[in-house]
């Protein structure tokens, strides 16, 4: 008995508990990945593949871009305002005045969310790629793109405040992609 306690508190021996318990570990994780999830049985007739499937083809209230008939929900569509908003920052954004880099981003952080500000700040405005805005905004969504001389500029519009301004809608990201 003495021997075999020597044994088993020997570093040789604490090496295979706890190579025991570790493995025991990984088994028992392995069987319960092979288990389905909502943990049940199929003690109702039917397969526990078709069990555990019933519970997520309910609707959970989420629109699909693929949906058809009265499961699809409408996309969300911007107001006016903040149709009005975006022409507004769009237009400050091509610096029609030739303000310096501090100007010109003191003249558009007031349609700026905090974020999107903080990634505006630094940016010299002669990098604007585009000089005018050479069609009608057209809003999609909670987007609005804006055909420019050189390209699209596409702004996502949110409703919310800022350090400047009171509560209404925001640029929340400036995308734009060249033609």
């Amino acid at each position: 008995m003495n021997r075999a306690l020597r044994i088993i508190f020997s570093r040789y021996g604490i090496v295979v508990i706890i190579l025991i318990l570790v493995l025991g570990v990984i088994a028992l994780a392995s069987q319960r990945a092979q288990t389905p999830l909502d943990g049940g049985n199929s003690s109702n007739g039917g397969s526990t593949a078709e069990a555990s499937s019933e519970a997520f083809t309910e609707d959970d209230g989420f629109a699909t871009e693929n949906c058809e008939g009265d499961d699809c929900y409408p996309e969300e569509e911007l107001p006016q305002e903040a149709v009005d908003r975006s022409v507004e920052f769009a237009e400050a954004w091509l610096n029609p005045n030739g303000y310096s880099a501090d100007g010109w981003y003191e003249s558009i952080i007031p349609f700026l969310t905090d974020e999107q500000a903080e990634l505006m700040q630094g940016v010299d405005p002669s990098a604007v790629p585009a000089t005018e805005i050479t069609a009608p905004p057209v809003p999609e969504g909670l987007k609005v793109a804006f055909p420019m001389d050189t390209g699209t500029l596409t702004l996502t519009m949110t409703e919310g405040s800022n350090n400047l301004t009171g509560t209404g809608w925001l640029v929340s990201a400036i995308d734009w992609e060249q033609s």
